[in-house]
């Protein structure tokens, strides 16, 4: 995976949460829950972030938070189940991931326990995040999914 060090904006948005594991659930989040509700808004070119707050090897499946994230202009009022938060901009490790989502929790292993310790930098207290455009996110005729797999970071 090509990581490249790059100074992110902060962003807008508004987010829907899932509370349970993360995984194949959290794809059946967006296409039931998030996927529509941004559709209904008029959303659906908008940049799209998912921040898994907790380590799932640490804490209970049951117990894991996620935030399904859309991009919202500062005039935006959410709606129904979604609130609005802004995503800290500043420096991330970006890593570019193509693959089948069984595969991402594998390429932020392999981001946080072989790249990040070898570049000199460490993880700051903003959150981690998957960024994509929600229309070339995922190709349900093969399950491959893209997006950029981002790490606030600071030096050492």
């Amino acid at each position: 995976m090509d990581v490249k060090v790059i100074d992110l904006p902060a962003a807008r948005v508004a987010y829907h949460r899932h509370i349970g594991p993360y995984g194949p659930a959290i794809g059946a989040f967006w296409g039931r829950v998030v996927g529509p509700w941004v559709q209904s808004h008029g959303l659906g070119q908008a940049l799209c972030y998912g921040v898994g707050y907790d380590d799932p090897t640490v804490t209970p499946a049951d117990k894991c938070r996620y935030d399904a994230c859309v991009t919202v202009p500062d005039n935006f009022t959410a709606t129904g189940s979604a609130d609005i938060t802004t995503l800290p901009g500043g420096r991330y490790a970006v890593g570019h991931f193509e693959g089948q989502t069984a595969d991402i929790a594998d390429a932020w292993t392999w981001m946080t326990r072989n790249w990040l310790p070898s570049s000199g930098l460490q993880c700051d207290d903003r959150p981690c995040f998957e960024m994509f455009r929600p229309d070339l996110a995922f190709n349900p005729q093969t399950g491959a999914m893209r997006c950029d797999i981002c790490i606030p970071v600071r030096p050492l």
